[in-house]
């Protein structure tokens, strides 16, 4: 290694002069100029340049274009809301507000309300329940027009057969005959909306018929209910 690469002190071989200025001038000029300023600051007034411009009260109002806004607002814009029970995502069954725009659910929100609400037994909540939901709730719009929906009603093969044979009583060969212990192994058969409304309801009035007053009851004991529940 040569010496003259170990030698700090040794000037570098392009004068300063040749930039237009040496560090020392730098120096002096930078310390005149945050003198100078200092002093400009410190006088009344100095700072005019800054102050609002005059007769404008409310530069929101005043503002030339302020139409990007629009999007941020338009954002939550919506044409009606709805009601609903969050259910069955758990068995807490949160009271959500439904918002519509276009025929479309935008978002879901909770609903204020769940003090107003009682049971059948008139118990009621307080306002400390408030607010309800969860994410799985304030998403629920999502899972409605998710590419996995179901976009029409589906029946079980078997189920249907023992609603059009006029839902005989399900003894173990009947279970075994309409597939209600091997419903895995079953088929689903597609179905209109009016006729899968209409197997719901007369569903539900079979089981209404079935499992009601002492022959309910008992029906009831034999397939393993617990008696207190029966009380």
């Amino acid at each position: 290694v040569e010496k003259d690469h170990l030698d700090y002190k040794k000037p570098s071989p392009v004068s300063e002069k040749e930039h237009g200025i040496n560090r020392r001038e730098f120096l002096k000029i930078g310390t005149a100029s945050i003198g100078t300023a200092g002093i400009l600051w410190s006088m009344p007034g100095s700072m005019f340049f800054l102050k609002g411009s005059p007769g404008i009260d409310n530069p929101l109002s005043h503002y030339p274009n302020r139409n990007w806004e629009k999007i941020y607002r338009d954002q939550y814009k919506f044409d009606n809301s709805f009601t609903f029970i969050c259910s069955p995502n758990c068995t807490h069954e949160c009271r959500m507000r439904g918002f519509n725009r276009n025929g479309v659910m935008i978002r879901t929100e909770q609903n204020y309300d769940s003090h107003k609400i009682k049971d059948l037994y008139g118990n009621q909540c307080t306002h400390a329940w408030n607010p309800r939901g969860c994410s799985n709730g304030f998403t629920f719009h999502r899972r409605i027009y998710g590419s996995y929906r179901l976009k029409y009603p589906l029946v079980r093969k078997g189920w249907k057969q023992w609603a059009d044979d006029g839902f005989p009583y399900l003894t173990p060969a009947k279970r075994e005959q309409y597939k209600f212990n091997t419903r895995g192994t079953d088929t689903l058969v597609k179905i209109s909306w009016d006729k899968i409304e209409k197997y719901i309801a007369e569903g539900l009035i079979n089981i209404s018929k079935t499992y009601s007053g002492d022959i309910g009851g008992k029906r009831l004991l034999e397939q393993g209910y617990p008696e207190e529940m029966l009380t």
